[in-house]
């Protein structure tokens, strides 16, 4: 053995080393530093916090300081899937890297942004003199600085022409406005005054530009039945079953057509002059009545809302019934907004013809994909290929981007200056967190040297504010925010009676709706959104033709077999998916589906990716935007369809005949979700009682949640702070299930906060989605009632003190630390998955496969890794994609078992702080406070209808939520003793309802 070194058989590979050895006197590596800026979407802005890492982008927030995103409570601001899922998008391994040129149609070359700019630039200056027949079509932005820059274009180019286009546009309103008032403006609402709130078709909980906003003032009206018994009430009449319809007190499902003639009615019994109330069906009679009532009776303090999808003259209905109940700037403020040509729907049917016309010599793209979300009567696509010269400016080489003939890569809104404004107007400032990756550029900063002007981008967003002094725009951009920058209100209009239009309803309407994953389309290669199950359908992966039930018997349907749907001679097959709820005669077309050159997640056929869905924006015509006529007929074949709808569904002894026993029934409690009335409620004295289910020992169960371990004839003790694992912190959550909304903007936060992976559908058909936070919806109903009532939970880990899980695992990989939390030791599991069969709550997830180092569309089934285990993701994962992990939270490679742990990171972090603090004298004790932490579910609520906290502080919020009288615990009865609690769901109906009859829920 003489000369030989002796080793252990490991054999580690060798390192070179490159020391951090410079930084900033601000700086501390390794601490996380937040960032305001703001992300644009529809030209609205979301207003958000970044959180770096060394100069590394990890998480999106909300930004407490602007008014669009911050919540009540001061602490943190909300942010919902789109702006959480962004994270993910900028570190997009398919984003554009080059500048491509296609002049040559049959040899695409890559070239750079000197060349673009001296080809496209110079043709500009040779052939379109003052700028005649150069035509800019950007999505919509309402961002100062390019305002700013567009004039300064204009100006140097008067000849040309700038149009907006956007897939889901709000036209109609702000030219209903402009026909009430003689202005164009747009409603902003103040949910957190209204006591009466009537929706038609507005899904302002769900897909609205200011959803964050809304739905924390809404929540604030929810839950006032505890302070004040008292409760507002939502009435929603809408053409396809939405998240703010699942949320209403009442609920009128109908088809499109029919929401102008319900606008008159209600204007109508509201008293405003002139209006005559059409004939209207008896269950629409009904409606109209109570919300009449209720509307009357509130006066000031109540609101009526349009959806985008409604016509201008139900626009202009809304506003007379504000007006008349003398709701306008107690309810609804009208801000005026900048004159607009024309409709975005007929915007690319004018340009098309204008190209074909040969009146368009050079058309820059800013964003947006009209190649895609176009109307199909617009043809706009092929018109795009005509053109000699065109250029489009994108995060992607998408299917706008292969029509043209220069593509430039563009700047994310986290790698560039830039500002947006916010629905009411109030401006958010934006700052670059990391050079652009790609050498992206943004619009202001191209449209600069397309005119020679040689300001950088800070500097442009400076000038557009009039920011000359250094210290107020520090200030400025470190709160994100301009004050005082918000529209100016409409003071009051003529008030002119809209001309009600004579809609013509054949048997089936189809209902063009936005995706609560994909929003238009933009996000299609996002797969956090593709995989997060649809708030309602619970579809992944894909869209559907939503049909009623009774629809898909008369069609000889069931979910995945194909229809045929025609609109204006246009046919597309689409497979249906069956949803509860969905008004008869109508049939929903989720948009933003089936492209073609989304990226190698949502679809790209070059690479023999198939699109992921269907492309709906086929037969949407630009005479019928948002709804129209069609012929439905049953089309052949089937497509399958993966829904998370029975994915860990939490069994008990009744099984799944006895759903009736776990939901609750119509208007009435079970095992696992609890309701009553706010009338019920508040008249019993606010008594948890009112929410038994039967087989329940009423208020006595609730109590037994922290019983004393070893029980004896003693009463049950007070459910305050826990006997056992509670030092020297007892950690609990509570969530208010009249506040949850259904949004999933929590289990995005989840994603990104844990560095989740993306399965794929192949994984999710077969129960393996890993999502460590779901939101479980539920309906209570009969199968073919055409109206159910909706309810959401989320959950997760609650945490069990008497933890199922820890009791059969072989190795004590889950076991509990002294504060209450259900660890998971990842060295030790060995993969029985035990644990998980053991959950009553169904709430843990193991990997399979090494997510992370296989695309999500690449297939599960490959040869074990044969190199050194801990190198596979290193060696395996894109960069890009390791650049947004975050990096106090393990990333886990196969053979685990992963769950909620409470953001136990966070805790840890919040510790370390408060001891730190303890030990300079900053603090009494080295104890955490109320508020210091915030999960990342909590913290991306928009209506706060998360807490966490210690459950040892009797001041604590957590600890008062967990002893209200709404508060209980799921599956209590198994002594599992979970440490998170929920609040049971409230509901304001008309009448009190009468005791259910029905047998079967789904």
């Amino acid at each position: 053995l003489s000369g030989l070194t002796l080793t252990g058989c490991r054999r580690w590979p060798k390192e070179h080393l490159a020391p951090y050895t410079f930084t900033t006197a601000d700086r501390v590596p390794g601490i996380p530093e937040f960032y305001a800026t703001t992300m644009e979407l529809g030209g609205v802005a979301k207003p958000v916090l970044a959180k770096a890492y060394d100069g590394r982008p990890i998480k999106i927030e909300g930004n407490p300081s602007h008014p669009a995103s911050a919540t009540w409570n001061g602490k943190h601001g909300s942010a919902d899937q789109f702006a959480q899922a962004s994270i993910l998008e900028m570190y997009d391994p398919d984003r554009s890297r080059f500048v491509i040129d296609r002049s040559n149609n049959d040899s695409p070359r890559q070239a750079n942004y000197d060349e673009f700019f001296k080809t496209f630039g110079g043709y500009l200056a040779t052939n379109c003199p003052a700028g005649a027949g150069f035509v800019i079509l950007s999505e919509a932005s309402e961002s100062p600085s390019v305002a700013d820059m567009k004039a300064r274009l204009l100006a140097k180019m008067p000849q040309a022409k700038w149009f907006e286009y956007e897939a889901l546009s709000n036209d109609n309103e702000v030219f209903g406005v402009k026909q009430a008032t003689g202005k164009s403006g747009r409603s902003v609402l103040k949910l957190e005054n209204a006591e009466a709130i009537v929706s038609l078709d507005a899904d302002f909980l769900g897909l609205h530009l200011s959803q964050t906003r809304y739905a924390n003032d809404f929540a604030r009206g929810r839950k006032s039945a505890d302070l004040h018994g008292r409760m507002s009430r939502l009435y929603v009449a809408e053409s396809t079953f939405s998240l703010t319809g699942s949320n209403a007190d009442e609920r009128l499902p109908v088809k499109p057509s029919k929401i102008e003639s319900l606008a008159a009615a209600l204007a109508a019994a509201v008293g405003v002059a002139g209006v005559t109330a059409p004939a209207l069906e008896e269950n629409e009679r009904e409606f109209i009545a109570a919300a009449a009532k209720d509307l009357k009776a509130a006066g000031g303090k109540a609101v009526v809302t349009v959806g985008a999808s409604a016509s201008q003259a139900t626009h202009v209905l809304a506003y007379l019934m504000n007006a008349s109940l003398g709701a306008i700037n107690s309810t609804v403020t009208y801000v005026q907004l900048a004159d607009r040509a024309a409709p975005h729907a007929a915007t690319l049917t004018a340009l098309g013809q204008e190209i074909r016309a040969g009146a368009v010599k050079a058309l820059w793209i800013v964003g947006g994909n009209p190649a895609f979300d176009a109307p199909a009567d617009a043809d706009f696509a092929s018109a795009l290929k005509t053109l000699a010269v065109s250029a489009h400016l994108s995060y992607y080489m998408n299917e706008t981007s292969l029509a043209c003939k220069w593509h430039t890569p563009r700047a994310h809104y986290l790698e560039c200056w830039g500002d947006a404004r916010a629905w009411d107007g109030t401006i958010a400032t934006a700052q670059p967190l990391i050079e652009p990756l790609f050498g992206g550029k943004s619009t202001i900063e191209v449209i600069a040297k397309l005119i020679g002007d040689e300001s950088d981008a800070q500097a442009i967003v400076r000038r557009a504010h009039g920011a000359n002094n250094d210290v107020a725009w520090k200030q400025t951009i470190q709160a994100g925010v301009v004050a005082n920058s918000a529209y100016p209100a409409i003071a009051g209009g003529a008030g002119a009676m809209p001309q009600l239009g004579s809609p013509v309803s054949g048997k089936f309407e189809v209902r063009f709706a936005g995706s609560y994953s994909l929003y238009d389309g933009r996000f299609g290669n996002l797969g956090w959104l593709l995989e997060l199950p649809d708030p309602l359908t619970k579809l992944t992966w894909d869209n559907a033709a939503l049909v009623a039930k009774k629809d898909a018997d008369e069609l000889g349907v069931t979910n995945g077999d194909m229809l045929t749907i025609t609109v204006g001679g246009r046919k597309l097959d689409v497979p249906a998916y069956i949803l509860p709820g969905q008004p008869r005669g109508v049939i929903t077309l989720p948009l933003g589906f089936g492209r073609p050159n989304a990226g190698s997640v949502g679809g790209l056929e070059a690479a023999g990716v198939k699109p992921c869905g269907f492309n709906t924006y086929a037969l949407r015509g630009s005479d019928g935007f948002h709804a129209a006529t069609a012929e439905v007929a049953k089309g052949a074949g089937t497509y399958k369809l993966i829904s998370t709808v029975d994915h860990h569904l939490m069994i008990d002894e009744v099984g799944f005949q006895g759903r009736e026993v776990r939901v609750g029934k119509k208007h009435e409690s079970g095992r696992i979700i609890r309701e009553a009335t706010v009338t019920a409620y508040v008249g019993s004295g606010k008594k948890s009682d009112v929410f038994a289910y039967p087989g329940s020992h009423g208020a006595a169960s609730r109590l037994q949640i922290y019983a004393n371990p070893n029980p004896t004839n003693t009463p049950p003790v007070d459910p305050g702070a826990p006997d056992r694992f509670n030092a020297p912190h007892a950690w609990g959550m509570a969530i208010d299930m009249s506040a949850c909304i259904g949004c999933g903007a929590c289990a995005i936060a989840c994603q990104a906060e844990n560095n989740i992976p993306v399965v794929g559908k192949e994984m999710v058909e077969i129960n393996r989605e890993m999502n460590w936070l779901r939101i479980d919806r539920y309906f209570k109903g009969d199968r073919d009632d055409d109206n159910p009532q909706v309810v959401y939970q989320p959950m997760a880990c609650v945490q069990c003190e008497n933890a199922p899980c820890e009791q059969v695992c072989p190795v004590a990989a889950t076991v509990h630390d002294t504060e209450g939390l259900n660890t998971m030791v990842y060295n030790r599991c060995i993969g029985t998955r035990y644990c998980s069969n053991n959950c009553p709550y169904k709430v843990r997830r193991f990997n399979y496969y090494d997510y992370h180092a296989s695309g999500s569309r690449s297939g599960r089934y490959r040869l074990p890794y044969l190199n050194w285990p801990d190198q596979q993701q290193r060696t395996d994962i894109d960069e890009l994609l390791w650049m947004q992990f975050n990096p106090e939270v393990t990333v886990r490679m196969r053979g685990v078992m992963e769950k909620c742990n409470y953001c136990t990171q966070r805790i840890a972090g919040a510790k370390i702080t408060a001891r730190n603090e303890w030990k300079q004298g900053k603090r009494e004790s080295d104890l955490v406070r109320d508020g210091d932490i915030v999960t990342a579910c909590q913290e991306a609520c928009p209506t706060e209808a998360i807490i966490f906290g210690n459950l040892n502080d009797k001041g604590s919020q957590v600890r008062a939520w967990q002893e209200n009288n709404r508060a209980y615990a799921v599956l209590d009865d198994l002594n599992t003793r979970p440490r998170t609690k929920y609040l049971a769901k409230l509901r304001n109906p008309v009448k009190e309802p009468a005791p259910a009859k029905e047998e079967h829920h789904g």
